[in-house]
């Protein structure tokens, strides 16, 4: 199986309801209840998690076998797959309130290469369909392929890695990369049009976009425990993905289109980029987006439909809904890899979860514990 298709497939599965069951979470140790029966119910291996509300942390912790050390605990980082995609949206975001990028222009403009979906030659394709996930790209092809990099960074620049599935003339070009529909006219999840973001960023700022982000998101936020990069990980702080498609003695990948779901983090560090985001753009004094430009992410564009499921889409990130109650943020999955980032817009609670096995079901783990903030 490939990567992006756990992801796909991840974006369904974890957005099940479980409208049958009733949770009376009034204490911590009940919320530990509900996540040690879900461990045993679904075969969890480590849950680590953080419970936020405005500027401050309710409660984080983890349970279970992370490490080659063991336990894990709360500095265990964990790989959060496509929750890294918000990190991107925030990076392109960045460049549109400096005007150096126009969320509505030709994405050829910016690049070396052009790209127009064959089935609609004149319609360009913009950086906001990419925010959605409305511009035609399709990864159907892409899956045909692996392009895994076992326990190292993949060498191959995401220039040329891009240019070699867009390009007429690259390597891996195909009418398939593209869906027959109008660019801007439905919604179809892409991991490549998000790699295609984080090269955007690049060709713009003229630097690596894993640079581009530590300089301008996460050093002015003080993560310092996440990283674009498996090479700047310590391994012995870094979770074993669990699943039966990853050798033992090999457990750690990446993959070429980093800027898709790349991040390697812990749940505290990554509840700082949540509450940057719950307060409007800024934590601790450090603007990072302008209260106007976390109002236009979150405004509702097209719907995605999976499986009978709809989610409406903001950019970079959608709504879903736990037992009724929608909450704006992203999923992510992969080998070895489920997790989820939520958070309710008007009462400021928001929920990390991570673990390290394959395609779960965290929705009722990520109920619980927004249930329990809100009590707070």
């Amino acid at each position: 199986m490939r990567k992006h298709l756990f992801v796909l497939l991840f974006f369904i599965i974890c957005s099940c309801k479980k409208e049958d069951i009733e949770i009376d979470i009034s204490s911590k140790a009940n919320v530990l209840k509900v996540i040690e029966a879900e461990r045993g119910i679904q075969q969890l291996d480590a849950v680590s998690f953080c419970v936020v509300k405005g500027n401050e942390i309710l409660w984080s912790d983890a349970i279970g076998n992370a490490t080659r050390s063991g336990t894990a605990t709360a500095n265990t980082r964990f790989f959060i797959a496509s929750i890294s995609k918000t990190v991107t949206a925030v990076a392109i975001m960045q460049l549109a309130e400096s005007n150096r990028l126009d969320l509505d222009a030709d994405i050829n403009i910016y690049l070396p290469f052009q790209i127009r979906n064959p089935h609609h030659p004149n319609v360009p394709i913009t950086t906001r369909m990419l925010l959605n996930h409305s511009s035609s790209i399709s990864d159907a092809f892409y899956y045909t392929f692996d392009f895994t990099c076992w326990n190292q960074d993949c060498t191959i620049p995401l220039g040329q890695y891009l240019q070699d599935f867009f390009d007429v003339n690259g390597q891996f070009y195909s009418n398939k990369n593209f869906h027959k529909y109008l660019p801007s006219s439905q919604s179809n999840y892409s991991n490549l049009g998000f790699a295609l973001l984080g090269y955007i960023v690049e060709r713009i700022a003229n630097q690596p976009f894993d640079d581009y982000c530590e300089q301008n998101i996460f050093l002015p936020l003080g993560m310092q425990k996440t990283e674009w990069r498996l090479k700047n990980v310590p391994l012995s702080e870094l979770a074993v993905p669990f699943s039966p498609t990853i050798t033992p003695n090999e457990p750690y990948y990446t993959l070429p289109d980093y800027p898709a779901g790349g991040v390697i983090t812990t749940p505290d560090d990554f509840s700082i980029f949540l509450r940057m985001f719950i307060k409007k753009g800024t934590f601790n004094g450090a603007q990072i987006l302008r209260p106007q430009t976390i109002a236009l992410m979150q405004q509702k564009t097209l719907s995605l439909v999976r499986g009978g499921l709809k989610f409406d889409m903001g950019l970079g990130m959608y709504y879903h809904q736990y037992k009724g109650k929608e909450l704006y943020g992203h999923g992510g999955g992969d080998q070895g890899i489920t997790t989820n980032m939520a958070y309710d817009i008007e009462n400021e609670v928001g929920v990390l979860v991570f673990n390290n096995s394959t395609l779960k079901n965290l929705d009722l783990i990520v109920y619980s514990l927004y249930q329990f903030g809100t009590k707070q």
